[in-house]
Parts: structure tokens; C-alpha cells; sequence
């Protein structure tokens, strides 16, 4: 954000703009939503993975990933691209059970919607570990590893009752 960008945001949660330096008037931003007014003090690390102010607050050299954080990133990508490979294996499945009747239709149907449910928990779980710190996401990895497995046996029980 510029400068200007940065008084008129200022203005409208009304702080007192005057003649304050950016640092200043970032912090008293930062204050006015509610937030710790640290801008500009970190060092080489910011624990505020949620700040709008993160990426200017920072100090300017290039920011190198952690291992953990290298970890976090290819485990997050590589699961988003079995969650899309999954939903098109369950519209395949769907087109399968169209064909079926009575208690088989039925129970295919609820195996389909067990799998959808687990799913959806997987992704919102995910999205959560995406913004983790190291230790929330060696917990949450865990959590993420148990829903997948179940996930992954559900389907292919799934999959085995429909041959």
C-alpha cells in the first residue's frame, strides 16, 4: 500500500492521521482493528501469519523458507491434488450407482455421501493447516494423515461394491 492508500484506510477506522510517520501510523492501524501494533519490529520472523501488514512489515532481503514450512507447502499442494482427484473418481462412482436399485442403490448412495462428508472435512482441516505454526502443524499433519487413511479405505470399499 502507499501512503495515500495507508491514511485513507486510516481515516475511515478514525485514526488521527496528522503528520505521523508510516511505522506510526501503520501501528496505530494495526491497534484500532484490534491487533498487536508491532509493525516494523520484527526481526527475521513474525508470528501475525494473518497480518494484511506482514509482507511490508518484514525486513526487505528475500525470505527463505524453514524446512518445516517447505514441508507444510508440498504437503498442502500435494493433498488439494488428491482431493480433485477423488471428486472425479466419486462423479464417476455417481454415474455407477444410477444404474443400481434397491438396497444396493442405497447403500452405495450412503457410501458416497460418507466419503463426500470426509472429504469436506479434509479440505477445512487443510485450509487450517495452511496458516499453522510448526507445532499446531505436526499436530494437525497427524489429525490430517488419520482423516486421509480412513478416506482412502472408505473409498475403495466403496469402489469394491460397485464391481
Amino acid at each position: 500500500m502507499n501512503m495515500t492508500e495507508i491514511k485513507s484506510k486510516a481515516r475511515n477506522l478514525g485514526v488521527q492521521v496528522g503528520r505521523l510517520p508510516k511505522k506510526d501510523l501503520i501501528r496505530s492501524i494495526q491497534n484500532k482493528e484490534g491487533n498487536f501494533p508491532c509493525f516494523a519490529t520484527a526481526k527475521d520472523y513474525c508470528s501475525q501469519k494473518l497480518c494484511c501488514w506482514r509482507d511490508a512489515c518484514l525486513p526487505t532481503k528475500k525470505k527463505s523458507l524453514t524446512a518445516w514450512e517447505t514441508k507444510k507447502n508440498t504437503y498442502t499442494e500435494k493433498l488439494t491434488v488428491q482431493l480433485a482427484e477423488l471428486k472425479k473418481e466419486i462423479t464417476e462412482l455417481k454415474k455407477k450407482t444410477k444404474t443400481l436399485v434397491g438396497k444396493g442403490k442405497e447403500e452405495a448412495v450412503a457410501d458416497i455421501n460418507k466419503i463426500e462428508l470426509k472429504m469436506a472435512e479434509l479440505k477445512e482441516k487443510s485450509q487450517k493447516l495452511a496458516v499453522a505454526t510448526e507445532d499446531a502443524w505436526k499436530i494437525k499433519k497427524k489429525a490430517l494423515d488419520d482423516i486421509r487413511d480412513d478416506l482412502n479405505k472408505t473409498f475403495k470399499k466403496a469402489v469394491k461394491k460397485l464391481k
